[in-house]
């Protein structure tokens, strides 16, 4: 794909997704009745899934470029992440393991709490905002829930790319202060060290990342995700670590 076209998918990506970020906040406020509301949802998510699939298509057929620099390599991660996601390399949890922090038996808030987290992980590669949405009405069931806190922190991270220094800083931290105590609740769960990986990357620190992803990948994580950070640990060895672009 022409690289100015792969561009201008990326920019319509983030159009869709802040659409559909303002779209929500219309119809909490009353400003979108529900008819509308409803039909200009269903389009902005079944764009927004259109164009993510057509980026990954047209990333698959242009040549890796020598020594790109982190800056834009985390926008591929986060992208790669998002629509890995949603096409079910992390869903698989839900067909036949169990979540962190799940119980075995139903009912009550446990059923509550696995149908959010589905939900959730289905909406990771269509909807971010919606996704985290998900995950934050887990933790008001169950705060101590590990792969929320993970999700949740990091959806913040990612969402925090375009905001102003100061704002950015704050909610990195954050996130990664969230991604930690995912590591604490349940020290068996590989994802938040793959996500630590990339934020210290993306801050420079090339030492801590490859501190993360050796303990991901020692926490035997599933096929796909093992891929992707093997691919990751790639990018480092390509990657200067005078900072980020």
């Amino acid at each position: 794909m022409n690289p100015d076209r792969l561009a201008e998918l990326e920019e319509e990506r983030r159009f869709l997704l802040r659409s559909l970020r303002d779209l929500d906040a219309e119809h909490v406020v009353g400003d979108v009745d529900e008819a509308d509301y409803a039909t200009l949802r269903d389009g902005y998510t079944t764009r927004a899934a259109d164009v993510l699939r057509d980026i990954e298509a047209g990333r698959s057929a242009v040549p890796a470029a020598p020594r790109v620099r982190w800056g834009r390599r985390l926008a591929v991660v986060v992208a790669v992440v998002a629509v890995a996601a949603g096409a079910g390399w992390l869903v698989a949890r839900s067909s036949g393991q169990r979540t962190p922090g799940q119980e075995i038996t139903g009912g009550g808030v446990s059923e509550d709490v696995s149908t959010l987290l589905v939900e959730a992980r289905q909406l990771l590669g269509v909807d971010l905002v919606e996704s985290q949405r998900r995950y934050q009405q887990v933790l008001e069931l169950r705060p101590d829930d590990p792969e929320a806190v993970t999700y949740n922190g990091w959806l913040l991270f990612i969402g925090s790319r375009g905001a102003g220094a100061d704002l950015r800083a704050t909610a990195v931290e954050t996130a990664r202060g969230q991604l930690a105590r995912a590591v604490e609740l349940d020290p068996t769960y590989p994802d938040p060290h793959c996500f630590l990986a990339v934020i210290a990357a993306d801050a420079g620190d090339e030492s801590t990342a490859r501190i993360e992803v050796d303990e991901c990948l020692a926490l035997d994580p599933p096929a796909q995700v093992r891929q992707f950070v093997e691919q990751f640990v790639e990018t480092l060895s390509s990657t200067p670590t005078t900072g980020t672009s």
